[in-house]
């Protein structure tokens, strides 16, 4: 089990690039803080109000990141790929 985990995880280092990972990350921060504070809540419901504030930042992370990367390639990319053909 730990085997197919550990080559699941290589191959996904392999077939992805950083932007992607980044994008990931900020889902996956937004899943567990999500999961942290539904069970923090489940204790204390002020202290768990207040950590969903960690999911929501991944989130908009997330959003931004994903918004700005594409603003660039559409843009910036496709003005330099025009510029090498010439």
């Amino acid at each position: 089990m730990f085997d197919s985990l550990r080559n699941a995880v290589l191959e996904w280092n392999r077939s992805t690039d950083d932007r992607q990972k980044l994008q990931h990350s900020y889902i996956v921060v937004a899943i567990v803080s999500l999961l942290a504070a539904g069970l923090v809540s489940l204790v204390d419901s002020e202290t768990g109000q207040d950590l969903l504030l960690i999911p929501l930042a991944a989130a908009i992370f997330f959003i931004t990141n994903a918004v700005l990367w594409s603003l660039v390639e559409s843009g910036l990319v496709a003005r330099l790929t025009n510029r090498r053909k010439r």
